[in-house]
């Protein structure tokens, strides 16, 4: 909340030539004074900027407290945030920071506060809230200085996960810190023995003009308590964890909703947004909320409006450690690999230990310095004091999480590493399995006459017998399928089969590769079904492609699934055309996913290479009860390739499926010897006027 606002309205007046601007009609005798006074430094070449300490009675009715006296003065916070013997107070980490960055002129509007647990990152999202309240208490107008209507209301918002929860922290310290400062207590008249249960806090001090400032210090849980409101300053603790399903996109949604209502009431001069939003979070994995607008930030690049403060606890709290005189180094940011301790000593200022300095450490364990490890290309490294190395040790991605305040890619994913599943794309090339379909992206509606088979190469998956179609690959074995509905998204569709007992390769066992014959799972098909471009996806196509390959393609079907969404009278039709059918819900059964996760790292799937699967895989994020796709990403090809593998598994044949059926793969060789012996097949579509071939070869 710039306190040169309205001087550098004034500024701008003058420099254009607008000396006689309506702008000086709303000022009053003495700030008009000031005003003929930059009007008459300009004319003499002279920047009037430089007079920043008379600027602030252009809006004040009295100079608002520089931070640091804020921090200081028993009359304002002191006598909470300053240091003493029975009180820590503020850390003098975050006290630097603050003073430097959110004084009277900061411009700052958007802040992200992350970190380790323990910090006081509520603290200093609370602090900075009630400065800018206590500023607006200073202005001679604060509805006039907001661009509001003369007695608006202006609201400073603080949110946590739940209204319970924000009293238990943000909003219970608001109220501890202004019950012991004489400022809220005299000139805004907060009354310490009211429990305040509405999260209301009325603002009560009196303007020049006689009238109550009219700001009002509130809390909540949702976007409604943001509605109809004009919020200057919100807080929203602990985005991270909040309660709705799909936490990071609801917090996402909330802190959206709220953020633009600052903007849309606040914002009237490009560059100058005289509110704030603040959100305090702790680290975690690099997909959540937090991270997501962090990036945002560092994508705008402009640290005089929007900032991020992420600390450890180490050096938030460095003043009060006595710590081990060696460091060591932890790698981290690769995607989908967990951070991991890189070999080597280090002191304090980054600078290497040799062998010959040390040999054991304080509690006599050997020193791991006898090289110093380079961090793999691309990784980032956090220097960690000695003390936490044993944390570090049992736990690198928690510890790093926690008392780093480091969010890293490989925590919570299904994935930690897509080493195996790229093991199993290289061998399903070799054995001569390719993707059937002729375009990454199928759209399918009632738009034009187009079906899923159309968008197929058949000579990839089939072939002739004796005059009669069937698979290539395992002709003989049953398919399963699931089916990830969405009528205007993606539709994720996936069909695999049992491909008998393999011997599987690349296994490693007390550090040894060795081979052995496994149960392997391979897919016949894996679509991702768009809409098309006004008209949602066409369930009854999807639905007659089944019929297409059951009837006229050979297929031999197990089990077809799909999830709860929209899914029921498709299933009802696939039923009655004689299809096994059921609802399998995999946002409820982790062990779905799990069985997915066990198939690629015991080296029993067989598929090729598909970006949209890659892309939604190593992204995957394990939560309490389901794995989910961050915010902004999806998962709906993954859904279909999880589900339609537990099918499989889970399926009767499992058992009775002792080895290959003979012959169990028709090459393409054989495929185009047959070509040429037989004639394309000519299949006729049930409910469809016009005839499809399907050229094999």
């Amino acid at each position: 909340m710039s306190k040169i606002s309205t001087a550098d309205k004034a500024i701008e007046e003058v420099l254009a030539g607008n000396e006689d601007s309506a702008l000086i009609g709303t000022l009053n005798v003495d700030e008009q004074a000031i005003y003929q006074e930059l009007v008459a430094e300009l004319r003499e070449g002279r920047d009037p900027r430089v007079k920043i300490e008379s600027l602030w009675r252009l809006d004040y009715y009295r100079e608002p407290p520089p931070m640091a006296q804020f921090l200081d003065d028993d009359y304002y916070l002191g006598q909470i945030m300053k240091h003493a013997e029975d009180n820590e107070g503020l850390y003098p980490e975050w006290r630097k920071h603050i003073i430097a960055d959110f004084d009277l002129h900061s411009k700052i509007h958007n802040l992200v506060i992350t970190g380790s647990l323990g910090v006081g990152k509520t603290w200093c999202a609370v602090l900075l809230m009630l400065y800018r309240l206590v500023c607006a208490t200073c202005l001679r107008m604060p509805y006039h200085f907001f661009g509001m209507s003369k007695g608006s209301r202006i609201v400073y918002l603080m949110l946590s996960v739940t209204k319970e929860q924000v009293k238990e922290t943000a909003f219970g310290d608001c109220m501890n810190f202004m019950a012991q400062s004489p400022f809220f207590l005299e000139e805004c008249r907060y009354d310490p023995d009211q429990l305040y249960s509405g999260y209301r806090i009325p603002i009560r001090n009196t303007l020049p003009n006689g009238m109550f400032s009219n700001l009002i210090l509130s809390a909540g849980s949702r976007g409604q308590h943001a509605v109809g409101k004009n919020v200057q300053a919100v807080m929203l603790d602990e985005g991270n964890l909040r309660l709705e399903a799909e936490p990071d996109l609801k917090a996402y949604e909330l802190y959206d909703q709220v953020r633009g209502r600052i903007v849309n009431r606040f914002q009237k001069r490009s560059g100058y947004l005289p509110a704030i939003s603040i959100i305090a979070s702790s680290a975690a994995d690099e997909s959540s909320f937090t991270e997501r607008i962090i990036k945002e930030i560092e994508t705008v690049n402009d640290p005089k409006t929007q900032k991020v403060y992420r600390h450890a606890v180490y050096k938030i709290k460095r003043h009060a450690l006595t710590l081990k005189p060696w460091w060591f180094k932890v790698a981290h940011g690769l995607k989908n690999v967990d951070p991991f301790i890189l070999e080597g000593l280090y002191r304090e200022d980054g600078t290497e230990i040799i062998e010959s300095e040390v040999h054991q450490r304080e509690d006599g364990s050997p020193v791991p310095n006898h090289q110093h490890e380079a961090p793999p290309a691309g990784a980032s490294t956090e220097l960690v004091p000695g003390d936490y190395y044993e944390s570090f040790r049992r736990n690198c991605k928690n510890a790093l999480n926690t008392q780093s305040g480091i969010s890293t890619g490989g925590t919570h994913r299904l994935f930690s590493s897509m080493m195996d599943v790229l093991w199993c794309i290289e061998e399903s090339e070799k054995s001569g399995l390719v993707d059937p379909a002729l375009t990454p992206m199928i759209p399918i509606s009632s738009e034009d006459d187009k079906y899923i088979w159309d968008y197929l190469n058949h000579g990839r998956f089939l072939t002739m017998v004796q005059s009669k179609v069937q698979p290539i690959r395992h002709p003989l074995n049953k398919r399963y399928s699931h089916l990830d509905y969405a009528k205007t998204g993606m539709c994720g569709l996936a069909v695999c089969h049992l491909a008998g007992n393999q011997l599987v390769h690349g296994l490693i066992k007390d550090g040894e590769p060795y081979s052995e014959y496994r149960l392997v799972v391979e897919y016949d098909f894996v679509l991702s079904i768009l809409p098309g471009n006004v008209k949602p996806i066409n369930f009854e196509k999807i639905q007659k492609f089944f019929f297409w390959l059951k009837d006229e393609c050979g297929f031999l079907f197990g089990k077809i699934t799909s999830d709860q969404w929209q899914s029921e009278m498709s299933l009802q039709m696939l039923e009655g055309h004689g299809f096994e059918v059921d609802i399998l819900s995999i946002d409820r059964n982790k062990a779905v996913y799990d069985a997915w996760h066990g198939g690629f790292s015991e080296h029993r799937i067989r598929v090729w290479h598909n970006d949209e699967m890659l892309r939604e895989a190593e992204q995957l994020i394990e939560l309490e009860k389901k794995y989910d796709h961050p915010v902004g990403q999806r998962k709906d090809l993954t859904d279909a390739l999880a589900g339609s593998y537990a099918n499989a598994v889970n399926s009767d044949e499992k058992i009775t499926l002792q080895s290959y059926n003979t012959p169990g793969v028709y090459t393409e060789r054989d495929a185009r010897e047959m070509e040429r012996e037989m004639p394309p097949v000519e299949i006729v579509i049930p409910a469809q006027p016009r005839k499809r071939k399907i050229f094999v070869g």
